[in-house]
């Protein structure tokens, strides 16, 4: 069965996953459908509108 993960933090480039800084690393889920992954990824990205250098990605199990 395929699961997803939310993954959120501070990142060097935030439009690559590989910058992200450790310290700031946050895993949410898992999560049985990328539907419901992608909405907290949504809404954490929304929280965080301020905050060019943090980013939500949605990673596949």
């Amino acid at each position: 069965m395929t699961t997803f993960r939310v993954i959120e933090g501070s990142h060097k480039d935030p439009n690559n996953i590989e910058t992200l800084y450790p310290e700031t690393k946050i895993i949410h889920g898992p999560f049985a459908n990328e539907e419901e992954a992608d909405q907290i990824a949504k809404r954490l990205i929304q929280k965080n509108i301020d905050n060019y250098y943090h980013r939500a990605w949605v990673i596949k199990d």
